[in-house]
């Protein structure tokens, strides 16, 4: 790790000077470190930055707490620097965005605008980053976030300006200044979404062979990779689909638990989704297999947790050539037994490659809940609480680890530091944390069954 010498200011929340003078500085891909000339040493994650920000030969590190550190007087050195700790920010931010598994396909670097529901327009300058199934965004002088293909709606071409518009729900990126990189860029993310659909079409293929070409473009059309969709709209479009779904999406091993959970649903309101696996998830399972399983559970929780540890004889039939799919399910426990509209809790459960717990969230605040028992507004609740939840297991690539671990075990486990930062950074994952309730591990279904009966009357669903 370089030394850097030069002088320093902290700022704090006031934008008052706290401290200065004299520094030396070193920082390595996870942390930074202060040493003042006199007084003692500031070390902190890169995680915890909100920025780096290049002006004038000083670099500003704001951080995440409202204080902020100026650096200043750094020499010849200063170039280096400023360009290795940007570097280093940006793979740690990376990291923090939970993406550092995924295959890489190209860096540009232009202005982005996001426009957002419920948020303040963000803009500026950034590092985009174009991976084979998301796109990060890592803006000079605000924190970095990510955008998963398959939840773009459309991408436009605007050649008069020179911009490429995203648009994912009522959500709108552009992505502008990117001069003659422009066209290759809304080249690859078209060719990146198209190869995402093409895989997510072939997937569905296997699991619905009996479909013909126009329902399979219409199951295609609303069950996309990563995404989840009503299994009585797909009904709509062929009977057979939830019969394929309960024979094909199901390990022989956890098809208990999937019938147990069935019987609870509210009538009509199941939902299915799937994941492709890619290579880069079999690779990073290698290297977490052993660390990051979990040792009350027996359960691994990040990337590891889509490949099974053997080859899977209870695993669904399929071609041998069919693509790789993680499949799950969402299950919107009825209010009370038997009755059709759903209560406030809804289950997850990974339904292949291994899935080993039930997990269950609220689907809305508390002080909304009656609204589900009005016919008009349920399903649209419904399914926008749906989506929150699936949205933001996509944007963790399905790790369960960020979202049940407590607070003191992101806190107080190195291992688990990204966690906590992705926690702070990302609103959607504390929302998420907020309305998780519990879950149930498949230790046996009759020690199953007790930990699910204790959830639901915690949560007055029994």
């Amino acid at each position: 790790m370089p030394d850097f010498s030069g002088k320093f200011q902290y700022l704090n929340t006031s934008g008052g000077v706290s401290q200065q003078g004299a520094c030396r500085v070193r920082f390595d891909g996870e942390k930074f470190t202060l040493t003042p000339e006199s007084g003692a040493p500031m070390t902190f994650d890169l995680g915890d930055l909100n920025a780096v920000v290049t002006a004038d030969w000083e670099l500003g590190l704001p951080l995440y707490t409202g204080s902020s550190i100026v650096l200043r007087q750094f020499g010849k050195a200063f170039e280096t620097l400023s360009h290795d700790l940007l570097e280093a920010y940006r793979k740690r931010a990376i990291q923090c965005l939970l993406l550092e598994d995924l295959e890489e396909l190209k860096r540009f670097s232009g202005n982005f605008e996001l426009v957002q529901a419920g948020s303040a327009p963000r803009s500026g300058p950034a590092e985009l980053r174009l991976f084979k199934s998301n796109l990060a965004v890592l803006p000079s002088s605000s924190p970095g976030f990510q955008w998963r293909l398959s939840d773009v709606d459309s991408v436009n071409f605007d050649s008069n300006n020179y911009e490429v518009v995203l648009q994912a729900g009522e959500d709108r990126l552009k992505i502008s200044k990117l001069a003659k990189q422009t066209e290759e860029f809304a080249s690859k993310l078209r060719e990146a979404i198209s190869a995402l659909s093409t895989q997510s079409a072939e997937a569905l293929h296997t699991i619905f062979p009996f479909l013909n070409p126009d329902q399979l473009q219409a199951a295609a059309g609303l069950l996309r990779e990563g995404q989840s969709a009503s299994v009585a709209k797909l009904a709509a479009i062929n009977s057979k689909v939830p019969a394929a779904l309960a024979a094909n999406a199901v390990d022989k091993d956890l098809k208990p638990f999937y019938d147990d959970l069935s019987a609870k649903t509210a009538s009509g309101t199941l939902y299915a989704g799937f994941k492709l696996i890619r290579q880069e998830d079999k690779e990073s399972s290698l290297d977490t297999q052993d660390s990051d399983s979990d040792p009350q559970a027996g359960e691994p929780q990040d990337a590891a947790s889509l490949v099974p540890e053997e080859s899977g004889s209870n695993a669904p039939d399929a071609d041998e050539d069919a693509p790789d799919v993680l499949y799950w399910f969402f299950f919107p426990i009825a209010g009370k037994s038997g009755a059709k509209e759903p209560g406030n809790v809804v289950a997850w459960e990974a339904s292949s490659r291994g899935g080993r717990a039930t997990y269950f969230f609220r689907l809305l605040d508390p002080a909304k809940a009656a609204e589900l028992n009005d016919p008009t507004k349920s399903p649209a609740l419904l399914e926008a609480g749906i989506r929150r939840l699936n949205r933001v297991l996509g944007m963790l690539n399905f790790r369960r680890r960020p979202i049940y671990l407590s607070d003191d075990d992101l806190d107080l486990n190195p291992k688990y530091h990204r966690y906590a930062i992705a926690a702070r950074q990302i609103p959607e994952l504390r929302a998420m944390r907020a309305s998780f309730l519990g879950r149930a591990i498949h230790s046996s279904q009759e020690a199953w069954q007790k930990q699910v009966d204790s959830i639901l009357s915690k949560a007055g669903c029994k």
